[in-house]
């Protein structure tokens, strides 16, 4: 199953970013999402009632929006609950000094810095008079 992607996380994903394929129909493409969350559902063990539901939703968009070390940290513990990986989030942000939105150091960006002599090359010669 894993080496076809079928698991809860793979179909997860297919319900994410599933887009209409050639020549699929409206409807045709609305029960393929449908089928996609039905088996992210199952394989979740998710309870089919609102609550369940909204809790695995709400859960993995978050998972979707924080940092990616925190997201990695949080699908391995596999935790069942909204409540239990806030928790967890916030176990892991205070362990790291961090916060939600952590924005990491920004690196020099956009073209190279010049280098000195290239610098001094672009300097009006001084002529000497002597």
């Amino acid at each position: 199953m894993k080496r076809y992607d079928l698991t809860e996380d793979g179909y997860r994903r297919k319900f994410r970013t599933c887009k209409p394929a050639e020549g699929e129909s409206p409807n045709m493409f609305m029960v393929r999402i449908v089928t996609y969350l039905d088996r992210w559902i199952e394989l979740s063990k998710t309870d089919k009632s609102y609550e369940t539901l909204k809790d695995l939703i709400v859960r993995e968009q978050f998972m979707d929006a924080c940092p990616e070390d925190l997201a990695k940290s949080l699908r391995e513990k596999d935790l069942p609950t909204l409540e239990r990986v806030a928790k967890e989030a916030d176990l892991f942000l205070k362990a790291r000094d961090r916060k939600l939105c952590y924005q990491p150091r920004k690196v020099f960006q956009g073209k190279a810095r010049p280098r000195m002599d290239s610098v001094r090359a672009l300097e009006p010669e001084k002529k000497f008079n002597g």
